[in-house]
């Protein structure tokens, strides 16, 4: 065990975000009160046909488990939610036959951080989900999206300020995307903006599908 894991393990014990059961962070009745994702749509969005979205962050639990992955560092959370989010794509890959014909080459994509972002951190929470997508699907993942400028909080500010606060801000820095679909991992969709304009980078760089898959809708 390492130092990091001791000092969480001694000042907080593991236990379950939802009911206090000691040994788990999510236990089975806990993660099935999880609620299912209600299907508004985020306004920056103009094409929802390839959007994937698992559940609602205004439902106090996964609210809860989403800030203890993000800002209380808990990087283990990343497992069970996972868990959470592949149902939601298991979902799509019935409806759209991603592993089949009509899908090629697919890649996992995580929105970046910015660097100076990922240093506080220490870690990128969505790029923890794509590689257990990855792993699970055996689909590859790059990481070659990056952030290229440290662009105010989404939530922070009034929605008709957000797409303008993520133009521009993604690049692509791998190969040619031409005949690869992508898999494109956030953890929280509010508006879209976010999601929309990496989607468009990547577009630009010979993507064909697009799927824009988050853990929540805010």
């Amino acid at each position: 065990m390492s130092l990091k894991n001791f000092l969480l393990d001694c000042f907080f014990p593991k236990q379950c975000y939802g009911c206090g059961a000691p040994n788990i962070w999510l236990c089975k009745e806990c993660f099935e009160s999880l609620s299912d994702y209600q299907g508004e749509v985020p306004r920056a969005l103009l094409n929802t046909k390839n959007l994937v979205i698992a559940g609602e962050y205004k439902d106090p639990l996964l609210n809860n488990l989403i800030k203890a992955f993000k800002f209380n560092f808990n990087q283990e959370l990343s497992l069970p939610l996972f868990i959470f989010l592949k149902k939601a794509l298991d979902k799509k890959i019935l409806l759209n036959n991603l592993s089949g014909k009509n899908w090629q080459n697919i890649l996992v994509v995580p929105i970046p951080l910015h660097k100076a972002r990922k240093k506080w951190r220490g870690f990128n929470q969505s790029e923890l989900l794509a590689q257990e997508i990855s792993n699970y699907y055996g689909w590859p993942l790059s990481l070659a999206l990056a952030k290229n400028k440290k662009s105010a909080i989404q939530a922070d500010l009034k929605e008709e300020a957000r797409p303008l606060n993520q133009t521009g801000v993604f690049s692509w820095h791998g190969f040619d995307l031409t005949g690869h679909d992508i898999i494109l991992v956030d953890d929280i969709i509010t508006s879209g903006a976010t999601i929309n304009e990496a989607a468009k980078v990547l577009k630009v760089a010979g993507a064909g599908q697009v799927v824009k898959l988050a853990l929540a809708k805010g």
